[in-house]
């Protein structure tokens, strides 16, 4: 599958590791979106990291990153749905992977998604992840790419809740995680 779009004015080409990024500069009405999306959320803090509505801030991040997708492939509305979070024109299901970061991601920066079955793997029923990450500022994020959710499984690598890779733990969830670089990258039309 191949995805094609035409270039929005507030989406910039950029090369990461020879591998093509796509920088949106997250606008006003993006965040309320994401925003007036949450107040709708009952969040419980009492609730294990891995469970959602644990976080307010991570469901903030990615009710973001749904709208930035939403607008890039001009999809109207979400789903809604606790395994997909939107439907694309072909009737796929997506998924959206949003992270917060400190500065531009290089193209051997993982993606990761995180299971809430603390004893396997937890698939959600979606057709593709999308990925993005997005400055800890909400001014600016990158589309990483997207891959089917069975590409993902074959090709990533499962790590279990625990491990320590460093500079990071997985502490929250098992995890199944993927570098940038083996992602698909969105083809952008320019306008003429």
């Amino acid at each position: 599958m191949e995805w094609c779009l035409w270039r929005n004015r507030s989406i910039f080409r950029s090369i990461t590791g020879g591998q093509i990024i796509n920088k949106i500069l997250i606008s006003k009405s993006t965040l309320s979106y994401a925003k007036d999306k949450l107040k709708h959320i009952k969040i419980n803090k009492h609730l294990s990291l891995n469970k959602f509505g644990s976080e307010k801030n991570r469901i903030l991040v990615g009710y973001i990153g749904e709208k930035i997708i939403m607008d890039f492939l001009s999809i109207n509305k979400n789903s809604n749905n606790f395994d997909f979070d939107l439907i694309s024109k072909k009737g796929k299901r997506l998924e959206i992977k949003t992270i917060t970061c400190k500065f531009k991601p290089k193209s051997n920066y993982l993606c990761t998604v995180n299971s809430y079955d603390l004893n396997g793997v937890h698939k959600q029923k979606a057709d593709f992840y999308i990925f993005l990450r997005i400055l800890n500022d909400f001014s600016k994020g990158w589309i990483l790419g997207w891959i089917s959710c069975s590409d993902f499984f074959k090709k990533g690598k499962f790590i279990k809740k625990g491990t320590d890779f460093g500079k990071f733990k997985f502490v929250k969830a098992n995890a199944t995680v993927l570098p940038i670089n083996e992602l698909n990258k969105f083809k952008i039309k320019e306008d003429k």
